[in-house]
């Protein structure tokens, strides 16, 4: 199989957890669901990044509701690799999503902006949306 496209066993043995467990995190929005490809589903580069980040959080001893929501507030800042292949397209990047205000949100992809300038963003927005 293409190395940037898993089945989900290729994608558990990547990641060292269980079919099961990736199973798991979809069901709980842990893990983006896989790409369908005619008949069959697979799993991208992206999905074994995400699920390092949820392994790095877990070490951390933190459960995983509290995981989701900081993976819904596109806080990422664990020690992770999080490199992605510069000559991907916007689709397969890993995107942090940050919520801005009660109905929007804002997509930044990780190789673009560091956190420092996420937050002089997000608090832009914030407060033009303030001043609306």
């Amino acid at each position: 199989m293409d190395k940037n496209k898993y089945k989900i066993s290729e994608l558990a043995e990547a990641a060292s957890v269980t079919v099961r467990t990736i199973r798991y995190y979809v069901s709980k929005g842990l893990l983006t669901p896989p790409k369908e490809d005619g008949m069959y589903s697979y799993y991208s580069e992206i999905n074994l990044k995400e699920l390092k980040l949820i392994k790095a959080y877990q070490e951390k001893y933190l459960p995983l509701d509290v995981i989701r929501e900081k993976l819904l507030k596109g806080e990422m800042n664990v020690d992770v690799d999080l490199e992605v292949d510069k000559s991907k397209n916007d689709k397969d990047y890993l995107f942090r999503k940050v919520i801005v205000a009660k109905g929007i949100e804002l997509s930044v992809r990780e190789d673009v902006l560091d956190k420092e300038k996420v937050d002089i963003l997000v608090n832009y927005v914030r407060k033009v949306i303030k001043n609306i």
